[in-house]
């Protein structure tokens, strides 16, 4: 079946008044069942009705954007089928104009001021203006087509009204100077929506599929299935998720986790789609086709996020939407109305149109909505965009201003806290054995276990001690393993398993109970029915965890940081000591952890909460703001959160809040400079004082300055508080 739907990239967008414009005159063909243009990504979707031929469809399609004074961005193929090739004046028609204009203009200034050639300016003026007319004319008769009046119908009407007053120099530099602002805008938007371009480049078009001979084939990435075994090369990019095989390498994972340092990585680890490999080859199984990879997993919620509307926006769009009208009514109450009532009062000898239909043409320039529209939306993409490259997925700028207003944060322990990966954490001897006794003969007895308490140990075996092998190993379930050590029953485990196996002791005890005190689980090894040593096995505290909680202490207006775990209450205060936090919560289910973020909510309290396992999904949908730990975290976690953080450590937990308040005041500084400076040049304008140059600076002058403030966003954060 025929797919209804299409997608193009949508090609000099310079504010989201025109996107709304262009996304209505696409959405009005007969052709066209629904249509959507995302200003901050650029990208226009488009259903087309069942009856419509997709190509005569998507050839009216390329019409319409055009006539609104945009593009498509086209590939070879595409264009050639939708439409015969344009001649280079068409093509590049902008560029032509605007340069027309601008040349004109300058040789006008020039002819007028320095070689006193006034009737040789005035013509020269007439031609910039009337360039720079042609270029906006075709737009300005699409809009009054659909009934509605666009910045280009304001312009059009202030540029032909000025001359016809004989304000020749006037309409040459307001025109000019509207085509170079817009095209400043369209610029400064495409430097912000590059994080996706970026993204979407990260990803290689290739992979060297493996096959069961060991040759390689050269396979489209995007047809490469789950289950596939691909082999990386150093400088290379690895097509998608995967795990790794054989071979050992380091990689750069900068663009998925934020992470600076390359990662190591040997067999049986995971790695990222579109990360850099650097230094050896090595062959990986994929663990998701090209769709659900964890890379274009970011670029959807980064797109999604960029289309999202914050309530700062929607105030903005309800702003824009009076205001324009408002003083279109008012620029013809000024031109017309009043000169008439002083006509019909004292005559009409005596009144100066001229000075009123001159204030009423500062008005309508006046009246184009770009600066206030833009003001805001710069602001959240470029802080989207600078929070992805910190490694902080944000889906939309609305959580910005949540996070603004948090009070209280609430952290699970396992995967967010700590690791979530067991590791020794202490050795205690008994009697004249050594601590590489100890670790050696539990390592030989767990060597082949896959369990994680078992990993652990032979992890830290392998560092700390001489290897020793076991014989006879039998594993007994929910206690531990035994076996023959150089000649001698030997055991691992419970410290209830162990005393089957031998009298353990008052030491025993007491260095069982002093681990357990701590958070960690003991591990009693025994040799010829004798107690050996304990080991305290726990997962660890992630190193960047008591920096970042000191960081959020620190910041205003966040007075609660408490853990909620399913763990018991002792291993929980061990890691909430160690962490730096004084409320914890213990032995909760996933609906207790939602009653607990709903009670610091009923004492008024704007709450987030951060966890990664599916258990926390329910709180994360609870909370306020929901913080999941990204790359690692569960699809289900990934899905509910509003913010991922891909590194998988709290490092950039405070530098989102951080990021957040900046963003904020750069909201607000942006709506009120645009509405202020609107509102002065106004007043000014009805009394006669404005002129044409500073209205024009009040629409694209506004409209630079608000783009180029909002851009300060997409340099780094200062992570001090």
């Amino acid at each position: 079946m025929e797919d209804p739907t299409f997608s193009y990239y949508v090609t000099d967008l310079d504010c989201p008044s025109c996107a709304l414009s262009c996304q209505n005159a696409v959405r009005n063909l007969e052709c066209v069942e629904d249509a959507s243009l995302n200003y901050a990504t650029g990208t226009l979707e488009v259903e087309k009705k069942p009856a419509a031929e997709v190509g005569h469809c998507r050839r009216h399609v390329l019409q319409t954007v055009r006539e609104c004074g945009h593009d498509l961005d086209l590939t070879d193929t595409e264009r050639g089928e939708l439409e015969a090739e344009r001649p280079w004046l068409v093509e590049h028609r902008e560029q032509v104009l605007m340069g027309t204009s601008g040349v004109a203009l300058a040789a006008g200034l020039l002819c007028e001021n320095l070689l006193a050639q006034v009737a040789a300016a005035r013509v020269l003026f007439v031609i910039g203006a009337v360039a720079g007319v042609a270029y906006i004319l075709p737009m300005a008769v699409s809009a009054l087509r659909r009934r509605t009046c666009d910045m280009n119908v304001l312009m059009t009407i202030a540029v032909i009204g000025a001359l016809a007053m004989g304000c020749f120099e006037e309409a040459a530099v307001v025109i000019f100077l509207d085509q170079v602002g817009e095209w400043l805008e369209g610029w400064s938007m495409r430097k912000t929506r590059g994080s996706v371009t970026q993204l979407m480049s990260l990803a290689p078009d290739i992979a060297h599929v493996v096959s069961a001979d060991g040759t390689t084939t050269d396979v489209d990435a995007d047809d490469v299935e789950e289950g596939t075994l691909v082999r990386v090369l150093p400088g290379e990019r690895v097509p998608l998720d995967g795990r790794i095989e054989s071979g050992s390498s380091s990689f750069d994972e900068a663009p998925v986790t934020g992470e600076s340092v390359p990662a190591d990585k040997t067999v049986g680890d995971d790695v990222f789609g579109g990360t850099l490999n650097t230094s050896a080859v090595v062959e990986v199984t994929t663990t998701s086709d090209a769709d659900e990879s964890t890379l274009a997993r970011i670029i959807a919620m980064v797109q999604g996020a960029q289309a999202e509307k914050a309530p700062y926006e929607a105030f903005v769009d309800r702003f824009a939407a009076v205001y324009t009208p408002v003083v279109v009514a008012l620029a013809i109450v000024v031109g017309v109305g009043v000169p008439l009532v002083m006509g019909l009062v004292s005559g009409f000898a005596s009144v100066e149109w001229y000075s009123w239909v001159y204030q009423a043409l500062t008005l309508l320039v006046i009246a184009c909505p770009c600066a206030l529209v833009i003001s805001t939306p710069v602001s959240f993409v470029s802080a989207i965009t600078r929070a992805a490259k910190m490694g902080v997925l944000v889906k939309g700028g609305a959580y910005f201003d949540l996070a603004c207003k948090v009070d209280a944060i609430t952290f699970d322990k396992t995967g967010t806290l700590t690791s979530g990966e067991p590791k020794v954490s202490a050795v205690r001897v008994i009697g004249d054995a050594s601590e590489g006794d100890v670790l050696a003969v539990a390592a030989a007895l767990e060597a082949n276990s896959t369990h994680p308490l078992a990993k652990a140990v032979v992890e830290r075996a392998s560092a700390d001690a001489t290897p020793v092998s076991a014989t006879e190993v039998e594993e007994v379930v929910a206690g531990g393993m035994r076996g023959v050590v150089s000649g001698l029953p030997c055991s691992v485990g419970k410290p209830a398993f162990a005393a089957l196996e031998g009298e353990l002791g008052e030491e025993v005890t007491s260095a069982v109970d002093e681990l357990t005190g701590t958070g960690a689980t003991a591990l009693v090894v025994m040799r010829d029915h004798a107690p050996l040593g304990v080991i305290g096995v726990a997962d660890a505290i992630r190193e960047s965890t008591p920096d970042a909680l000191a960081r959020l202490h620190d910041r205003d207006g966040i007075s609660t940081l408490e853990m909620l775990t399913g763990d018991n209450r002792r291993a929980a205060q061990a890691v909430a000591a160690t962490a730096g936090i004084t409320q914890v919560a213990a032995e909760l289910l996933p609906d207790g952890k939602v009653d607990e973020v709903r009670r610091l909510q009923a004492e008024g309290t704007k709450v987030a909460h951060v966890g990664d396992g599916i258990n926390d999904a329910p709180a994360l949908a609870a909370a306020d703001l929901g913080i999941t730990m990204g790359a690692a975290a569960s699809d289900t976690a990934l899905e509910v959160a509003d913010v991922a953080l891909l590194s998988g450590d709290l490092a950039q937990l405070p530098s989102f809040f951080e990021l957040s308040h900046r963003t904020m005041n750069v909201v607000r500084e942006n709506i009120v400079f645009a509405i202020a400076v609107k509102v002065v040049i106004m007043v000014l304008a009805v009394m006669g004082i404005a002129n044409m140059y500073m209205a024009v600076f009040a629409d694209t002058g506004v409209a630079l300055i608000v783009i180029l403030n909002g851009m300060r966003l997409m340099t780094k954060v200062d992570t001090r508080f």
